[in-house]
C-alpha cells in the first residue's frame, strides 16, 4: 500500500501514543521522552525526511517520486526477520536531565504488524 509522509508520521506517532505510552506509567521520565519525541516528529517532518533520504532506506522503501511510499514490502521484511531472529531492539540513549540511563525496547513481529496497520490507516 502506498502511503504519504504524513501517514508515516501519523502512524508511527499514533502507535507510540496508543500502544507504548500507556505502558510507561511506572517510568515517567521515559514517558515524557517519548511524548516529546511524538510532538517533535509531528511538528518537524524534516526528522522523518532525514531517514527517508538514507541510501539504505531508499533502497528498501519504494518512493514513487510523487510523495508516496510503499512501506508494505519493508514492513513485511522486518516482520519476517523478527519472526526468524527474535525481537527488534530499539535503543534509546541516555538524555541528561530526562532519562539518565539507556533503555532498550524490543519490538515483536506483532508490534511491527501493528505499526504497519497504524501507518496504512493513518490520516494524511
Amino acid at each position: 500500500m502506498r502511503v504519504t509522509k504524513a501517514q508515516i508520521v501519523n502512524g508511527i506517532t499514533g502507535y507510540i501514543t496508543t500502544e507504548i505510552l500507556p505502558k510507561m506509567e511506572n517510568d515517567k521520565a521515559l514517558a515524557i521522552l517519548f511524548s516529546v519525541a511524538v510532538n517533535a516528529i509531528k511538528a518537524n517532518d524534516k526528522l522523518l525526511e532525514k531517514y527517508l533520504q538514507n541510501d539504505i532506506i531508499r533502497a528498501l522503501i519504494d518512493d514513487d517520486g510523487n510523495g508516496t511510499y510503499d512501506v508494505e514490502r519493508l514492513m513485511d521484511w522486518i516482520r519476517m526477520s523478527v519472526e526468524e531472529y527474535g525481537a527488534f531492539p530499539v535503543t534509546v540513549p541516555p538524555i541528561p536531565l530526562i532519562s539518565p540511563r539507556e533503555i532498550t525496547l524490543k519490538l515483536s513481529a506483532q508490534d511491527i504488524a501493528a505499526i504497519q496497520r497504524y501507518i496504512e490507516t493513518a490520516n494524511q
